[in-house]
This record gives C-alpha cells, sequence and structure tokens, in this order.
C-alpha cells in the first residue's frame, strides 16, 4: 500500500470503521470478516457505506465525485446490502441464501415476488433479507417474509434500472 493512500482516501470521503457493518453482514449472510480483510468501508453522504479497496489512493485531479463501491444502505430500519455487494461477497454466503429455480429467478428479476419450498429454506434464519441464488450466480437482494403464504414470500429488491427476464 503506497505510504499515503489512507490519508488520500480520507480527504476524498471519509473513512468509517467497518467493524459494525462486517458484523450485520457475518449475523444475516454468515460471510466471515475476513472476506473483506482487503477492504475499508467509506461514508461520504448519510445513506450508504462504500467498500474500497484498502490500498485505494484516488487521483487529486480530477476530483472523483465518488469513490468505491456501494455496499450497504444504511438509512434504513434494517440495514440492507446493494445488489453489486451481493453480487460481489454473496458467493461466500452461508445463511439466508434462498435457491431459486428458472421461474422463481425470472419473477425476481422482473421485480416479481415468488413463493419458496420448504427446501429452499434450509440457510434461512427468519424474516429478513436473503440473497437469491440461481445455479452459481447472486442475482441479489430479496426480504423474505416468513408469514405471507404457505412457506413465505420472497419480494424483489432487484434495482428498477435492471429488471429483466432471463435470456433462453
Amino acid at each position: 500500500m503506497p505510504a499515503d493512500a489512507p490519508s488520500k482516501l480520507q480527504t476524498s470521503a471519509p473513512v468509517i470503521d467497518p467493524t459494525p457493518y462486517w458484523t450485520i453482514v457475518e449475523e444475516r449472510f454468515g460471510i466471515p470478516p475476513s472476506t473483506f480483510a482487503d477492504y475499508t468501508l467509506v461514508q461520504p453522504g448519510k445513506k450508504k457505506v462504500y467498500i474500497v479497496p484498502r490500498d485505494h489512493a484516488p487521483p487529486t485531479r480530477p476530483e472523483p465525485h465518488t469513490i468505491g463501491m456501494p455496499f450497504m444502505r444504511v438509512k434504513m430500519k434494517y440495514p440492507k446490502l446493494t445488489t453489486v455487494a451481493a453480487m460481489q461477497f454473496g458467493p461466500a454466503a452461508t445463511r439466508n441464501v434462498v435457491p431459486a429455480n428458472r421461474e422463481q429467478a425470472d419473477a425476481y428479476l422482473t421485480r416479481e415476488p415468488f413463493n419458496p419450498s420448504p427446501d429452499q429454506l434450509d440457510t434461512c434464519t427468519g424474516r429478513g433479507y436473503v440473497l437469491i441464488r440461481y445455479q452459481s450466480w447472486i442475482l441479489g437482494v430479496g426480504f423474505f417474509d416468513p408469514d405471507d403464504g404457505e412457506h413465505g414470500t420472497v419480494r424483489s429488491m432487484f434495482p428498477k434500472s435492471r429488471v429483466r427476464p432471463l435470456d433462453d
């Protein structure tokens, strides 16, 4: 890491203690904090924290408009991983992962709710955010409500701007 990397990063966006956020991700999804050993978090605004490689040294010119990848929305009752963070780090998850079939993946990608079967809920710990996996890919984040439907309902949190069904 360049000797001046942390100070350059700090002047671009406030570097924050990542521990509470790593803890949220570990408790909900079983992703160990060691997954993030090469990263730190910055919080340039109130709504989101961004993940940045520890050795990142942003340029002084032109001044960056943003630093890092959106990691978590924090101005919510329950902080939520962003879709890109789920895609990047979700493969390390061991809890609250719903393996979707083709029809459910299509529903998720078009922002429609779907009803998982009991065997799809093996790693789920209850109401809250879940990661949606189709085949070997993490598609993003959903919200599981165990009290809605026969075995619960997963509501898609997929970004509206990315909505599209799977290609055949």
